[in-house]
């Protein structure tokens, strides 16, 4: 070529340039190496490790969302696997009892409280009837000037308040046990409350005093947890004796309060046993007013297991 067109030429080459950004600036894409366009061998080897690393991420990615999956999977048929077949035996006795109470009452929970009430399902009580079972004791028994029977007896009294107390407490959503006196299930027994329910002697006092009232007791051995048991007793007191019109009476004997239930219950279960009145002086309230005294024992035993939601705690009836 001459000179002349050399030169002549010499721009356009200089535009086609121009018009093309420096590989510098822009870098090299995937379709200008594919398209055969010339890059610096560097800039191909970068290009090739930055595909090579986004695979391996996407890669690695996968990989644990497949592990986290298949690890979800067979935990879940795991625990189903052993809820189905694992014989309860299995398990040994103090470990059920303990998950059982962990389960039924919130009294024991490691945890900080929250402003929530605990639901009232997560609550178990006890309610003893006392003498009931299969020993077919009657308890207290009352007879006439001739020696005949004046029904009810202490067993049938305890019995027709204790199965109304414990129906009216499942109906507000509560877990509760009917217990008879001598039920192996007090062993270690675990709850929010347990109430033993009796009724005192048809004795005849001396120059014929009538003797009227009720009496009620906690454990008086405990050392520990004393406090909650004070103030279950106190509870059913003042509703039992606001309700029924019955005096607290004083002088609880030590069957009460050395009762053998205190002793088989766990230490940690609030506790009482209330005499609900004298089965001669009082006969016609016990014989014939059973729904009066169960109310009144739930009233007591809600003002201690769910104050918020319990009758407003009336005022302790004076003793004599």
């Amino acid at each position: 070529m001459p000179a002349a067109d050399a030169r002549q030429a010499a721009p356009f080459d200089d535009a086609r340039q121009a018009d093309k950004p420096p590989a510098s600036a822009t870098g090299v894409n995937a379709s200008e190496i594919d398209d055969g366009q010339s890059a610096a061998p560097s800039e191909v080897r970068r290009v090739r490790r930055k595909r090579v690393r986004e695979k391996r991420r996407v890669t690695f990615l996968g990989g644990m969302l497949r592990s986290l999956i298949i690890i979800t999977v067979a935990a879940g048929l795991t625990a189903m696997i052993l809820t189905w077949f694992t014989p309860q035996a299995l398990i040994r006795e103090d470990v059920r009892d303990d998950l059982s109470a962990a389960i039924a009452t919130s009294d024991f929970a490691t945890f900080a409280p929250t402003s929530q009430p605990t639901p009232n399902w997560l609550k178990q009580i006890g309610v003893v009837s006392g003498h009931r079972g299969p020993q077919d004791d009657p308890g207290a028994v009352c007879e006439d000037a001739s020696g005949n029977l004046i029904p009810p007896t202490e067993n049938e009294i305890n019995f027709n308040v204790a199965e109304r107390v414990v129906d009216s407490l499942r109906g507000l959503g509560y877990s509760v046990d009917l217990l008879d006196e001598f039920d192996p299930r007090l062993n270690q027994y675990k709850g929010a409350a347990l109430v033993s329910i009796h009724s005192n002697t048809c004795a005849e006092w001396p120059g014929g005093e009538v003797v009227s009232g009720f009496l009620i007791s906690g454990p008086a051995a405990r050392t520990s947890m004393r406090g909650n048991d004070e103030l279950l007793v106190g509870c059913i007191a003042d509703h039992y004796g606001n309700m029924t019109g019955l005096l607290r009476r004083p002088g609880v004997t030590l069957d009460m309060s050395d009762y053998h239930n205190f002793r088989e219950i766990d230490v940690r279960t609030p506790a009482a046993i209330i005499e609900l009145g004298f089965m001669r002086a009082d006969h016609d309230l016990l014989a014939d007013q059973p729904d009066l005294l169960a109310q009144a024992i739930v009233n007591g035993i809600l003002c201690f297991v769910d104050p918020v939601i319990a009758p407003t705690r009336p005022a302790p009836a004076e003793g004599l």
